[in-house]
């Protein structure tokens, strides 16, 4: 695979040769290990020094904090590696923490990191803005979580499916990597599908610059507020939250649009 910067946590389709079959982490054999070294280098590169302001972080996890609710289970959509910094935001721990993403490299950099004992400093300026204690944080890391591959912007396999739905689904970064709105609007009602009553659907979707584009040639300035929540709509969920959130300063994103919505009881 031709040497690629970490700039996204995402590794273009045409590069990658993935393997799109449902399969859980521990079924992978062999890793591929410049695909690891990507990663690897993503979460240090991005979630490893002080928490950076204005890139929309701060409104995903007051999102999560205000809206998350109480979840028996949570399943996280395109993890990547980020899964964790994630957590930070909820104010209640769930019950269950299912972890997915398509590439198994990246579950494998997460759940190495996550059992790990590294906290890096952009995750303790995360627990001191949602005033989580480093206690709580401990307790989350060091419950079980269970590793999904599975492509999130396709109907799901029966595999992550929970009887009765899941009480928190978020999709961080994830359903702006789809190649246009309508794809965008499948993915975001397969995962609203398996949204439990009563329960919550989080997310943000990175709208990429000019530059960015040129670079990757994936252009996704479909992404709005007004796509988001027209798939709400039609999903039959109610607005909890949903922002368009400039980002200054960051030559490769433009914008993030950060969303809360939630299922009848």
């Amino acid at each position: 695979m031709p040497e690629i910067e970490a700039i996204g946590g995402w590794i273009k389709d045409a590069d990658a040769g993935l393997d799109r079959s449902y399969r859980r982490l521990e079924q992978i054999g062999r890793l591929d290990p410049e695909r690891l070294r990507y990663f690897e280098d993503y979460r240090s590169r991005y979630f490893n020094d002080r928490l950076m302001s204005g890139q929309g972080a701060e409104e995903i996890l007051a999102a999560l904090r205000d809206h998350g609710g109480r979840p028996a289970h949570w399943i996280d959509l395109g993890a990547g590696v980020t899964t964790l910094f994630w957590s930070i935001g909820l104010a209640a721990a769930p019950g269950e923490v299912s972890v997915c993403d398509l590439v198994p490299e990246a579950l494998h950099v997460l759940a190495a990191f996550k059992d790990g004992d590294e906290t890096p400093p952009c995750y303790r300026d995360a627990m001191v803005l949602v005033g989580r204690s480093e206690a709580e944080f401990e307790a989350l890391r060091r419950r079980p979580w269970t590793y999904h591959v599975f492509d999130c912007l396709q109907p799901w396999p029966a595999g992550p499916g929970r009887a009765g739905g899941h009480g928190l689904i978020s999709a961080i970064g994830c359903f702006g990597l789809s190649p246009d709105a309508g794809r965008y609007a499948g993915a975001f009602a397969a995962a609203a599908a398996n949204l439990a009553p009563g329960g919550r659907f989080i997310g943000a979707d990175w709208v990429r610059s000019g530059l960015l584009i040129d670079r990757e040639g994936h252009d996704n300035r479909y992404v709005s507020p007004a796509l988001t929540a027209a798939c709400a709509e039609r999903a039959g969920l109610s607005t909890l939250a949903l922002a368009r959130v400039p980002i200054a300063g960051d030559p490769y994103y433009d914008s993030v649009t950060v969303w809360a919505f939630g299922r009848a009881g």
